[in-house]
């Protein structure tokens, strides 16, 4: 009891210490839940919409995609690898937009509708899928092929595989899933275009100028309104407020912008590297000139080759010699060596060979043997040799079905038209290994081996006979030498090393004609600063610094370019500040202004012909055809309004249209009936804004988002 009376006694504080107590509680869950939302936000790559984009997801998906594009052996550039980067940012947005719309208005892709899309069956075959496909040798077409290949790129069988398959399978997955996210955006994109194309109507008044718009020829006279230099065009300081705060749209920053000062040297070869260059181009000349193995001379050359096949004068051009360098093979004797100019700081020596003339293509057939007719080859051969036909014998034995249904031709995609062409040319025939049709007699069947598999073939006819060149190639850049790149290095980094503001650095550059740039504008999308290459590695200091920070060391961007970097400006997305367009809008106002006075000074003369005006706006009298009030083409809508409004073979009163002054002077108009019936007008205008709503509509979409983009912390 004593106890019990002791606790009401103190009930206060006792209230008071569990107040306090769970108040502590509270705020240190609060603290500990703002922790870890601060936390999500730093992880964040993109935040759109509210939709968090963690970092680690971001970085798989773009490491996905710069595995893809390295497939075929060769590295990104940072400038492609940003773009990568870019282009994924950018599929998030479309895609949370397009989810975010297409979720509320209830349309979706179903599982079965996905199936079809991908199989074509019940559907068109995405175009996607079919690539896709295509490109690692799936028929497309083939049902069976298209599940197998599902199936062997589920979990279940690349987790049986044996360890060391397993990792490029999970990479053909990845790149598979990435297919999918595509069709199923692309779906919903159609869908949702579909849908806005229905959502719109065609009025009264729409219809009625549909219905026979009339339209003039007209005359026209018209000057640039810069032609008045007259002081009094100048805006004043309230014209140039007003103006900012009508138009806010107009200075809309959708991103957060760096602006960055920046020193640049360019390291160029020097006279004395020039003259090394020419030394060695002249020592090459002879080796060529001597050496009966060309290929052995070219072969210490990085930038050379010396096929072992003739080319004709079209492949000379493919191959993107000069035509200087085509030119002297055409006219030169075998043996020759030509004596190059510098072009693009480089030298080109050719030698000719050797040339002759031949047959500029054959026209092959082949049949596949698979492992069940392989011993019938030699049978197969004699046949046809003996005069059966190689047409029936590759419809019955070939188990390639698409050159057995052409006859045995093989057919190959043109490399610059992309049109299928059934010819074999001598160059192409020897890089494909099959150079023996052109060993060989015409219609004359063989057999050859190759990657394990056996194979017919036969030259069934040639093209008409050409002059083919054979020749070696080698290209000598012109590059600086370490003597030279060091003589810049030490100027640029004389610079850094005085420890000046960037403003003090600056003038010492332009002392010694350095290039100096200021307020060079960045954003987390740039994949480069200005014209400098593999630059993004100041971009990416730039994006992360404070106002005023210059980077403590020399950036190197590609082989040549030494800059110093300083941050000038971080701006937050939102309105531009007035100070940094107000210059911009003082020359629109001007522009406008000068337009006004120079209209004003020409009507104040009461002149009544075209002609005078043109004389007095030292200008021609030109003829505009078509004229409506559907503004289009030459006229702008100030241009149509004035010549439909003036009657016939009257003039206007000059008036400002954007950055001209103008005189118009309709002089006929066209019959309204004339041109396509009210019904074909209006389904035509209505095909014409129903094909385009959906793409605006979607445009829209993304444009109001709300993005966040953090990729600068991390890339």
């Amino acid at each position: 009891m004593a106890t019990l009376e002791k606790i009401r006694n103190r009930a206060g504080l006792l209230i008071i210490v569990i107040g306090v107590a769970l108040f502590a509680f509270i705020i240190g869950d609060g603290l500990r839940s703002g922790s870890t939302l601060l936390q999500l936000s730093k992880n964040s790559a993109l935040v759109i919409d509210g939709n968090k984009i963690d970092i680690e997801d971001y970085s798989q998906r773009l490491a996905e995609m710069q595995e893809f594009a390295e497939a075929n052996g060769q590295k990104l550039s940072d400038e492609q690898r940003m773009e990568l980067n870019n282009q994924l940012a950018q599929e998030y947005v479309q895609t949370i937009a397009l989810e975010n719309q297409t979720e509320a208005l209830g349309i979706k892709v179903t599982p079965e509708e996905l199936i079809a899309l991908i199989t074509g069956n019940g559907a068109q075959q995405s175009y996607q899928a079919q690539q896709f496909f295509a490109s690692i040798g799936i028929n497309a077409e083939n049902a069976n092929e298209v599940k197998d290949f599902l199936n062997l790129i589920s979990d279940a069988s690349i987790k049986a595989m044996p360890p060391a398959q397993q990792s490029s399978f999970l990479l053909r997955q990845r790149q598979w899933n990435a297919i999918v996210r595509m069709i199923t955006n692309e779906r919903l994109s159609t869908k949702f275009s579909a849908l806005m194309s229905r959502s719109f109507a065609i009025n009264k008044i729409d219809a009625q100028y549909l219905s026979g718009v009339p339209s003039r020829d007209v005359a026209v006279v018209r000057t640039m309104s810069s032609v008045l230099t007259d002081s009094t065009a100048m805006p004043t300081e309230k014209e140039i407020q007003d103006f900012y705060n009508k138009h806010p749209k107009m200075f809309e920053q959708k991103l957060p912008i760096t602006k960055v000062n920046y020193i640049d040297v360019e390291v160029r070869p020097s006279a004395e590297d020039y003259a090394t260059a020419r030394e060695e181009m002249e020592q090459v000349q002879v080796r060529l000139s001597q050496s009966s193995d060309v290929a052995e001379v070219a072969r210490n050359y990085s930038e050379s080759f010396a096929p072992d096949f003739y080319l004709t004068e079209q492949e000379l051009n493919e191959i993107n010699l000069s035509p200087s360098l085509v030119e002297f093979l055409k006219s030169s004797e075998v043996g020759a060596v030509n004596t190059p100019a510098i072009e693009n700081d480089r030298y080109s020596l050719v030698k000719l060979v050797s040339k002759k003339v031949s047959p500029e293509a054959v026209y092959a057939r082949i049949i596949v043997l698979d492992t069940v007719n392989t011993t019938k080859a030699d049978s197969i051969v004699a046949a046809i040799n003996g005069g059966s036909s190689f047409a029936d014998l590759a419809t019955l034995y070939s188990a390639d079905p698409q050159t057995k249904a052409q006859g045995g031709y093989l057919m190959f995609p043109d490399p610059r038209t992309g049109a299928v062409d059934s010819t074999l040319t001598e160059a192409r025939a020897t890089q494909m290994g099959l150079d023996t049709l052109y060993k060989v007699p015409v219609g004359k069947a063989f057999t050859m081996d190759m990657g394990g598999a056996k194979f017919i073939l036969q030259t069934a006819q040639t093209k008409a006979p050409v002059t083919k060149y054979k020749l070696a190639y080698i290209a000598l850049p012109i590059t600086f030498s370490d003597a030279t790149f060091s003589e810049k290095y030490s100027t640029i980094n004389s610079i850094l090393a005085s420890g000046k503001s960037f403003e003090e650095m600056a003038k010492m550059a332009e002392e010694k004609g350095l290039d100096v740039r200021r307020n060079v504008e960045i954003s987390s999308f740039s994949s480069t600063i200005g014209s400098i290459p593999s630059s993004r590695e100041i971009v990416s200091w730039a994006l992360k610094g404070e106002v005023n920070d210059v980077y403590d060391k020399i950036f190197r961007c590609g082989d040549s370019h030494l800059v110093i970097a300083s941050v000038a400006a971080q701006q937050k997305e939102g309105t531009k500040p007035l100070e940094e367009v107000k210059e911009d809008i003082k020359d629109r106002l001007v522009v406008e202004k000068r337009g006004e006075i120079l209209a004003s000074n020409l009507a104040a003369k009461n002149l009544t012909s075209i002609e005078a005006y043109a004389e007095a706006m030292q200008a021609t009298v030109d003829t505009i055809s078509g004229v409506s009030l559907l503004a289009r083409g030459q006229a702008s809508p100030m241009i149509s309004a004035h010549s439909m409004a003036t009657p016939l073979n009257n003039v206007s009163k000059p008036f400002r249209s954007e950055y001209e002054v103008v005189v118009v002077k309709p002089l006929s108009e066209n019959d309204k009936s004339v041109g396509m019936p009210l019904d074909a007008q209006l389904k035509q205008q209505r095909r014409a804004l129903g094909q385009g709503l959906g793409y605006r509509a979607f445009g829209y979409l993304v444009n109001d988002l709300k993005v966040e983009d953090n990729r600068a912390r991390f890339y």
